[in-house]
């Protein structure tokens, strides 16, 4: 990406006017490299010694779940640049999917790591507390979409679109 967007740049008559049209794609490569920096600097700590039963596998889980995810996320760019095969996509996706069951065993206390409350993550699933059930419940009472017996609108579309279905399933 960042190659061929040097080489579009060039083609206008000035690198202001080129980078003007293509500052979309230019942010883009911008982040990209951000990304690889990321990764980089993940797997190079990951070559150091970590404290910590299992916490170096554990990270190393993360890390290349952090990667796939890119690769998935831009999968197209890959592809299209031919980075990547559509056999080596798809055996990546195969990848990320393995290390989300590798992680998930541990996901609740990878994120309670960080010490977020249950405010700031706003999640009723991944209560502290593990009342997930009852709060649930609650949180869908409160729901504004369970303020009426019907919502809004039923008795313009959803009645008229059933009743018609109704009338030509007799038929």
């Amino acid at each position: 990406m960042s190659v061929s967007c040097a080489q579009n740049v060039s083609e206008f008559t000035s690198p202001e006017e080129g980078f003007a049209e293509l500052s979309a794609d230019l942010v883009e490569a911008a982040v990209a490299h951000c990304q690889l920096i990321v990764v980089s600097k993940f797997i190079d700590k990951l070559k150091q010694e970590i404290n910590g039963k299992g916490v170096n596998q554990q990270l190393e889980v993360l890390c290349g779940i952090y990667y796939l995810f890119l690769l998935h996320k831009h999968q197209g760019d890959f592809l299209a640049t031919g980075y990547v095969t559509p056999k080596q996509a798809s055996l990546a996706n195969d990848l990320l999917r393995s290390l989300y069951s590798k992680v998930r065993p541990n996901a609740i206390a990878l994120v309670d790591s960080f010490n977020y409350t249950d405010h700031f993550l706003g999640s009723i699933l991944g209560r502290y507390d593990g009342n997930v059930y009852p709060k649930l419940y609650e949180a869908a009472w409160k729901d504004p979409l369970n303020e009426t017996v019907l919502p809004d609108g039923y008795h313009e579309y959803v009645r008229p679109l059933l009743k018609q279905q109704i009338l030509s399933a007799k038929l």
